[in-house]
């Protein structure tokens, strides 16, 4: 059961404020903030017997991320990598992927634009056509995916939550769909994990990725790629670094020791998702702030985290919809993650301008439109409260009564 009470202080920048914009960037917890300093600290002083033994204890510290964002996917610890964020991750598997000429990928239409940028920049090397599959008055259906695709369809890209409005994908039916036609399902999870329940053990997703910045509230340049264990046999990356190299006999500290090494010899690479991380010195303040925040979520529990959003976006979406404004987010709670979007009238100018008159008062939201669908976009998590809720609905009746 989540008690606010109790989160509330981990967060203090819901102490001067109505923080209700997650999904743009989060804000970070205390846990994070002080593991993040204590690493700076042992940065500053390297408190070990040598400056080998440091940086080995350094790449350790960032497994601990690895490890909690397995056990929050239901993923195995082989299938998880460390990136800089979801377009580095997007952008490596993309380029490592199995695509030729002729084949097609399918992207839905309310998409952020970096799900398509990549594809763009691989249509410069390889003749790929990008097949667009059109929302529905902001509703995209499994069958509106399947509609589109055809044995040339290398894969199928998805936000697994919309940016926009919210609309949250069905995506063990969309696995059955890509693979129905040999495809892989590519994810992007950035505005799902941390706040709803992802299990990729059962999904068949074949590729994940999620920035930290946003649900996760690790806002540090540290993301997450998941690559299915099936999958990994099948890319490579484009790069390579020693750190994605079968660790030698006795570890790096005696291998670099030994006087007969050479960098000409035959390598050995890992055999699992790290193999497309950088392979080089990492961000390790972003990685250990990461570890820190997806430790709390899973001591807080993803589902407690996902029941208690869904009742305040329940809440929020009653009460908007009893001051007869349009709720543009899905009303099925299947459909929808933790973000609710309005339109306060027919007039997309009002909501950038209800924005700052909301942001004036201390209440921080978003105005957010892909292909004619958004609004004001409201995010609520699970630091969030019914009293933020009141504030930000009190504020709107007085936005809308000085019209």
């Amino acid at each position: 059961m989540i008690n606010p009470e109790e989160i509330r202080p981990w967060f203090p920048g819901t102490h001067d404020k109505v923080f209700l914009d997650a999904a743009c960037v989060s804000l970070a917890p205390l846990q994070a903030a002080e593991a993040i300093e204590q690493f700076l600290i042992s940065a500053m002083r390297c408190p070990h017997d040598s400056a080998t033994t440091h940086h080995l204890v350094m790449d350790a510290a960032r497994e601990v991320a690895r490890q909690e964002a397995a056990h929050l996917l239901n993923a195995s610890l082989a299938e998880i990598a460390l990136v800089e964020n979801t377009t580095a991750g997007l952008n490596a598997v993309l380029s490592a992927m199995p695509i030729g000429d002729g084949d097609n990928i399918v992207v839905c239409d309310t998409e952020f634009m970096q799900l398509v940028i990549p594809l763009v920049h691989l249509q410069q090397t390889r003749r790929i056509e990008i097949r667009r599959v059109p929302h529905r008055w902001g509703m995209i259906s499994p069958a509106d995916f399947a509609r589109v695709c055809d044995p040339r369809t290398a894969a199928i890209l998805v936000s697994s939550v919309q940016w926009a409005h919210g609309w949250k994908m069905d995506l063990a039916a969309l696995s059955e769909i890509a693979h129905t036609f040999g495809a892989w399902l590519v994810v992007d999870a950035i505005q799902h994990a941390g706040v709803g329940a992802i299990d990729l053990a059962s999904l068949g997703v074949d590729v994940l990725v999620c920035g930290g910045h946003k649900w996760l509230n690790a806002p540090f340049g540290c993301g997450l790629l998941f690559i299915d264990h099936h999958r990994l046999s099948q890319i490579e990356p484009t790069m390579r670094g020693y750190l994605t190299l079968t660790p030698p006999t006795g570890g790096w500290g005696t291998y670099f020791s030994t006087p007969t090494i050479t960098p000409f010899r035959d390598y050995e690479y890992v055999d699992d998702a790290t193999k497309f991380e950088t392979g080089g010195t990492a961000n390790y303040p972003g990685a250990i702030g990461l570890g820190a925040s997806l430790r709390l979520i899973n001591r807080l529990g993803i589902s407690q985290i996902e029941a208690y959003v869904r009742e305040l976006t329940r809440e929020l979406i009653d009460c908007l919809r009893q001051e007869g404004l349009e709720v543009v987010t899905p009303d099925d709670d299947a459909r929808r993650a933790g973000m609710v979007t309005f339109r306060i009238s027919a007039d997309p100018a009002e909501d950038p301008a209800l924005v700052r008159f909301l942001a004036d008062r201390g209440i921080l939201v978003s105005a957010r439109y892909t292909a004619g669908v958004g609004g004001t976009r409201v995010s609520v998590h699970f630091y969030n409260t019914r009293e933020d809720l009141a504030r930000l609905l009190d504020a709107v009746r007085a936005y809308r009564a000085g019209r």
